[in-house]
């Protein structure tokens, strides 16, 4: 598998995770106080993922790269 291929993964995950949150927005919308203070904490967890998720993503697209400043979180 390629740093590319990895990429892509990646970019997958991220789409799917998206849309997971979406989905838990829209269930918070009608869900009981409680209930939507689960679901508001779950969606903080995902975005926290998602994000990361995207950020992994790019730096294995531009791995080799010259001109791509890496990201220093994702750097030993």
């Amino acid at each position: 598998m390629t740093l590319l291929h990895m990429a892509a993964s990646y970019r997958r995950s991220g789409d799917l995770i998206r849309l997971r949150i979406i989905a838990l927005r829209d269930a918070a919308r009608t869900a009981s106080p409680e209930e939507r203070s689960r679901l508001e904490q779950r969606i903080r967890e995902l975005t926290v993922l998602y994000r990361e998720t995207r950020e992994i993503a790019l730096v294995l697209e531009r791995y080799y790269d010259r001109r791509y400043h890496n990201n220093g979180r994702y750097t030993l």
